[in-house]
């Protein structure tokens, strides 16, 4: 079955071609032919509500079915050939994946000439196999393995049930388990084993001349018999084995096909899905720990006192406190229009309310509400004046620049340069 993919960006709105015959679609809109729309319309039928839900929104208007996806990004594979390629609006998203608490994004390969136009499952085998290849490096990792045999010398423990069950002829031959110091182990099974899927899907020659290499290097090692076992089993990889730990998590998502972010129902094949709102917290706060930022810091309460205690504690995004110096921010995956100013810029209420609660509690004299840049919001809003003491900065944060001079550019904003570094 030929494989249809779509590259599509987050919050999309996918529509039925045939609906819409003589529709130009809007730049995030796409009409799909019936057969896959109707594959999407099943999946979100199918899913369970709390995983749709999260992913998408499914209408229908005067006969017309339209389905938005909301703000996860990655890779989700249907069933009948379908893969949506789902990528930010702004931004690159292996660059921004890269500083993901996750150590199996740290070294996600973002800088070759092309990147940005090969599919992101290609992206995620490339990561895959330069992990592999260095947990191999030194070469294939080797355990104790117990191994039931019957030997004419004592080796290991005697397996007493079935040795006083011997013929009287062979009472020479000794039932025992004894352990053999081997390479067949569940690790490099479960290596092999994905090397094997991916080797069959990608479509890139260099992976898969680096998965034949890979492979002849496993050659001696036997297919997995139990993959759900051996799956199972590198869970639990002890402290010996942690030179294997990030290849092994590539492996685990490429073969159950379920990622670090949302994994979905039974209509899915493959699932890579991000929130993107968390990638855009992370990659953020990546930036201001160079210069000190405290992250998700929880000291305050907004309650100080009930029956005794403390209620209710308050975790702003990152606080940079120096001196006498006290610096709240907040980061808000939201689109901004710079130009509205009657409907507050799209501003939510709540979020100002939050900061205020923010501010006040850490003793902050500036509050700061980062959003993504775009076209409609590239500099800073007007300050905001919440009282005399403290001040509120709306700040873009341009995704496509060097993370540590967008860092740059806000401390400028707020009066934070003793914060640099």
């Amino acid at each position: 079955m030929k494989k249809r993919v779509y590259v599509l960006t987050e919050r999309a709105t996918l529509r039925r071609a045939t609906d819409y015959p003589d529709m130009t679609p809007a730049p995030d809109e796409w009409l799909l032919p019936d057969v896959d729309f109707d594959i999407i319309k099943q999946f979100a039928a199918d899913a369970p509500d709390t995983t749709a839900d999260a992913l998408l929104t499914y209408s229908l208007s005067r006969g017309r079915d339209t389905v938005r996806l909301r703000s996860y990004v990655g890779l989700l594979d249907l069933r009948g050939g379908l893969s949506l390629d789902i990528r930010p609006r702004v931004g690159y998203l292996p660059a921004l994946l890269r500083h993901l608490p996750d150590a199996a994004f740290h070294r996600l390969h973002t800088g070759q000439s092309g990147a940005t136009d090969l599919p992101l499952w290609e992206i995620f085998i490339d990561a895959f196999l330069r992990e592999t290849t260095q947990a191999l490096s030194r070469g294939l990792a080797r355990s104790y393995v117990a191994e039931e045999a019957e030997t004419a010398t004592l080796r290991g423990k005697i397996r007493m049930a079935e040795q006083v069950q011997q013929p009287y002829f062979q009472p020479d031959r000794l039932a025992v388990t004894q352990d053999e110091h081997t390479a067949n182990i569940a690790v490099n099974r479960v290596l092999k084993a994905a090397l094997l899927r991916v080797m069959a899907r990608s479509e890139v020659v260099a992976s898969q001349t680096r998965c034949r290499q890979l492979l002849a290097f496993l050659a001696d090692i036997p297919s997995s018999q139990n993959l759900t076992t051996d799956l199972r089993a590198v869970t639990a990889t002890n402290r010996l084995l942690q030179r294997y730990a990030v290849a092994l998590r590539w492996a685990t998502w490429l073969l159950r096909g379920q990622g670090a972010g949302l994994c979905v129902g039974s209509t899915v094949t493959n699932c890579l899905l991000f929130p993107m709102e968390r990638v855009f917290e992370q990659y953020v706060a990546a930036g201001f720990r160079r210069v000190g930022a405290e992250v998700q810091e929880s000291s305050a309460h907004l309650i100080d006192e009930h029956a005794g205690q403390p209620k209710f504690k308050l975790r702003p995004d990152l606080l940079l406190r120096q001196d006498e110096q006290t610096i709240v921010l907040d980061t808000k995956w939201k689109t901004l229009d710079a130009t509205d100013q009657n409907g507050h810029y799209g501003i939510e209420q709540a979020d100002l309310y939050q900061l205020y609660a923010y501010g006040k509690k850490y003793n902050a004299t500036q509050v700061v509400l980062i959003y993504p840049a775009h076209v409609g919001f590239t500099k800073p809003l007007r300050v905001f004046g919440y009282d005399d003491t403290m001040h509120l900065h709306v700040v873009p944060f341009d995704l496509t620049q060097p993370l540590h001079e967008e860092v740059t550019k806000v401390l400028d904003e707020v009066g934070g340069g003793g914060f640099r570094v």
